[in-house]
């Protein structure tokens, strides 16, 4: 194998890999002596800093990782940074419904009205401001207590609670029931 080539081996398996990997490990798997192999890798890096790449290799003790370049770091934080006006999923506007019309509520009730854990869920409606704690519950444990905030007001444009479409949850009980 030329230098090209085992560079692009190691370079693939650790995209895969997504962590350090040794490189003794390498050294076996390419059937070359370790020392032999760390000159190279050492080139490589040397090679990748002149280039300013985006991808290179980074030494941690006796492993080798594939990391971003430092350099690029404000770009990917520009690209990936999460957008606030994004649309919310099926599950979290469920779970989003049930403490609009049922706050304040605990995450356990929610999850016994939903059927299924919603921790996600929660967690991205406070991330995203439209919940919030409000309290604690009288209970064994004092779960908190969820709620609406002006920000659910003002992304669903409305003014007050009172304006959500009225829903009569004893019809809707009796006819999950049937």
């Amino acid at each position: 194998m030329n230098k090209n080539e085992i560079c692009g081996a190691v370079m693939a398996a650790l995209f895969v890999a997504g962590d350090a990997v040794e490189v003794s490990a390498f050294a076996e798997l390419l059937g070359m002596d370790t020392d032999e192999l760390d000159i190279l890798l050492q080139e490589v890096m040397e090679e990748q800093k002149n280039r300013e790449e985006g991808l290179i290799l980074v030494r941690l003790g006796d492993k080798i990782q594939l990391c971003t370049n430092p350099k690029y770091a404000g770009y990917i934080k520009e690209l990936l940074a999460p957008d606030e006006h994004t649309s919310l999923s099926k599950s979290v506007l469920e779970t989003l419904s049930i403490v609009a019309y049922k706050q304040p509520v605990t995450r356990s009730e929610i999850d016994e009205i939903r059927g299924v854990r919603s921790n996600y869920a929660v967690t991205t409606l406070v991330e995203k401001g439209l919940i919030r704690v409000v309290g604690r519950k009288d209970v064994l444990g004092r779960p908190s207590l969820f709620a609406t905030t002006d920000e659910f007001l003002r992304h669903f444009g409305i003014s007050s609670l009172e304006e959500l479409p009225k829903i009569d949850f004893e019809e809707l009980e009796k006819d999950s029931l049937e």
